[in-house]
């Protein structure tokens, strides 16, 4: 009796938890250490079991390194529901690097979460009825492995033999772990030719000898290891391969080896789009990753057909009465084109200025898809502020050049968002100087008159406390903030993310955080002193430098609450997916057995039903509406099959209209249609 009376005693302890923590806060795959690659497998297919009703196991293939490529798909089964592949999907990403281990781990937390909530949560458990989730929580499992070898090694290479210095052998000369400490460091020896000093503020830090300030350079630094092959180089042809995360199409970086011979040339990538592109209900995209598209907006390259103002390139000019050495905004060329009758009754938007002109792959982000990213940038820092994460912003990373992040939005067309879970926080210090209180958040609530009004000293001096680029001048910002090419809201942007200069005896070095970081919350662990080793070739040198994944792979317990409030904020964002609905219909009679038949469309969710860069780059679906009538029904006027471009968020309205001919009461239906959105069907009957 008592030990029923102490089982129902934890019964109903368990069912009070449930009812007030009901999203599950807590974790129980965040254990307290990370997944390997074969660990991360296994929980999959655990998944795969523990909710026959909720997830199924696809294979994408293997790595190059014969790691199988698993994707989760989460959807709700029944015979009444749509096929999981019919329903609109999001897709998650995890730690395309490899070396992103926080980021896997947030991605298997989410599936936790998703998995919990679909049973507690009346929201997750709609959505799963009406959506489908792939999440792919490590698309790199070899760069990955190098975490949990013998020897430590940081990079995002997949497994791929490569020969990387083209002497016909493969992978003969990589580091080697000449102390036996575990880790692959550095390796510092004196050299009459080194360019780098150790850093006076903190002698094992090493910077660059700046010689415009009369300092020399006293060592070279190297890979700890030995020059294999005997050609006078240092752990130039390591063990793999290919970046596999800069693998990807848009702007796929050719000067670069490292990146693949070929855009899609890797297992993993051939894999990943092979997928991505059978799978076309993939609506919207998120990527736990180094990058973070939140809180970074830049891009790979440089604005052309996304930047504010264009150049019509002279051949077109000519043609269009325009200036070919002015700029012109892309809406002032929609109503030259307009204004001339040019498109034979085609709407003439902006997406088709840019593609008629020949301005090139888009490089930024769509203004008008920028709005809605900004709008979230709002709300992601406010959930920071709240769960009083202090990130440091002007680390975060924009997009990188032939990155998933880049493919997704650019090429595959759909919304994107892209997060770091967790930075090295850094030390918060007070800044003293010539502009007193003058902060980045202050000249954020300025404006251009109130900025200018500071002065040159004044405005040199801050530029000076942020660590701004010396070619960053106080006298271009004023010419730039003067002409109105630069608003103090623009700036302040700048400064947040602007990288501090390295190599100033008065500023402090750029890894200075990180050195103190280890310190203090490692033990000094995240750093190897220098330590003098005899090498065979180089003579005397001193080993030593940051452990490898000291920036990525953090204890378990410091990542525990990013983790939480990043995987939370994804739901958030679903909140906000579009939602096709016909809204209303309206049906008037117009002669004996003739109708006019209005549909109205709308979009309940937040984002509009596709991108605007979707729209440009083609990969957008448009929404196909579709009569299906009845036997004796003719359409009199209209399309029996027409398409909606797109529908804006938040209610926005598009409307569809036939003149039908048949007899009252008779029945059709409308179904309007997407991939991306799914099919919704309104019954007809004509005269009511």
């Amino acid at each position: 009796m008592k030990s029923q009376a102490k089982i129902m005693i934890f019964g109903l302890m368990m069912c009070f938890l449930l009812v007030a923590f009901p999203l599950f806060s807590f974790s129980a795959v965040l254990d307290k250490a990370y997944h390997s690659p074969q660990q991360v497998n296994q929980q999959l297919k655990v998944w795969a079991k523990q909710y026959p009703n909720l997830v199924r196991l696809h294979s994408l293939g293997k790595s190059s390194g014969g790691c199988e490529l698993l994707v989760l798909e989460i959807a709700r089964q029944g015979d009444r529901l749509p096929s999981p592949n019919e329903r609109p999907a999001v897709f998650i990403g995890g730690n395309p690097e490899g070396t992103q281990l926080v980021a896997t781990e947030a991605a298997l937390v989410l599936a936790e979460k998703l998995l919990t909530r679909a049973r507690q949560d009346e929201f997750t458990k709609k959505f799963l009825t009406t959506h489908t989730i792939y999440l792919a929580p490590l698309l790199n499992p070899d760069a990955a492995k190098r975490y949990f070898a013998r020897v430590k090694l940081e990079s995002m290479t997949n497994a791929r033999p490569v020969d990387d210095d083209l002497d016909e052998l493969v992978d003969e000369d990589g580091p080697e772990d000449l102390n036996k400490d575990g880790f692959i460091t550095q390796m510092r020896v004196k050299d009459p030719e080194g360019s780098w000093i150790p850093d006076p503020k903190e002698p094992r830090l090493m910077r660059r000898a700046d010689p415009k300030k009369g300092e020399k350079g006293l060592y070279k630094i190297y890979t700890e290891g030995i020059d294999n092959d005997g050609d006078g180089q240092y752990n130039e042809d390591p063990p793999g391969g290919v970046i596999v995360c800069q693998n990807f199409p848009h702007d796929f970086d050719y000067n670069n080896h490292k990146t693949g011979l070929w855009p899609v040339s890797e297992p993993e990538t051939i894999a990943l789009l092979k997928f991505l592109t059978t799978h076309n209900n993939i609506g919207f995209m998120f990527n736990f990753s180094s990058e973070n598209t939140i809180l970074n907006m830049r891009q790979t390259g440089r604005a052309q057909a996304g930047s504010d103002k264009v150049r019509v390139p002279r051949r077109f000019a000519t043609w269009l009465g325009l200036d070919p050495e002015k700029e012109y905004t892309l809406k002032e060329l929609v109503s030259t084109f307009k204004g001339m009758n040019i498109g034979g009754g085609m709407e003439i938007d902006e997406s088709m200025i840019a593609m008629m002109l020949g301005l090139g792959p888009a490089m930024d982000l769509d203004r008008q898809d920028r709005a809605y990213l900004e709008k979230i940038q709002e709300e992601y820092k406010e959930k920071l502020k709240k769960a009083s994460l202090k990130y440091p912003e002007r680390r975060a990373k924009g997009v990188m050049k032939g990155s998933l992040t880049a493919y997704a939005y650019f090429q595959y067309g759909v919304p994107v968002v892209a997060v770091d879970v967790w930075q090295v926080p850094e030390p918060e210090k007070k800044k003293k100087g010539a502009t007193g209180t003058l902060t980045v958040e202050k000249l954020k609530k300025m404006s251009s008159e109130e900025f200018l009004a500071l002065g040159e000293e004044k405005i040199a001096a801050f530029l000076k406390e942020q660590g701004a680029p010396a070619n960053f001048k106080a006298a271009t910002v004023i010419k730039m903030v003067k002409s109105g090419r630069l608003t103090p809201a623009k700036m302040a942007e700048f400064m947040a993310k602007m990288p501090r200069q390295s190599g100033d005896q008065d500023s402090q070095h750029p890894q200075a955080y990180l050195l103190e970081w280890s310190d203090k919350k490692l033990n000094g662990q995240g750093f190897v002193d220098w330590q003098p080793y005899e090498h065979p070739t180089l003579g005397k040198v001193e080993i030593g430098g940051f452990v490898p994944f000291v920036r990525t792979a953090p204890p378990v317990e410091e990542i525990k609450k990013a983790v939480d409030v990043h995987t939370d904020f994804f739901f958030d964002l679903l909140k906000k997916l579009p939602t096709l609905e016909i809204a209303e219909v309206k049906i008037k009679p117009l002669a004996d057995e003739l109708f006019k038949v209005e549909i109205f469309l709308t979009n309940r969710g937040w984002w509009p039903t596709s991108t605007a860069q979707g729209r440009r780059a083609r990969t957008a679906w448009p929404i196909r509406v579709e009569l299906k009538l009845s036997e004796g029904q003719k359409v009199f006027s209209g399309r029996r099959v027409t398409t909606v471009p797109y529908i804006e968020g938040s209610g926005a309205v598009k409307k569809v209209e036939w003149t039908i001919i048949g007899r009252k009461g008779s029945r059709l239906e409308v179904v309007a249609w997407t991939p991306r959105l799914g099919k919704v069907k309104k019954s007809i009957v004509l005269g009511k």
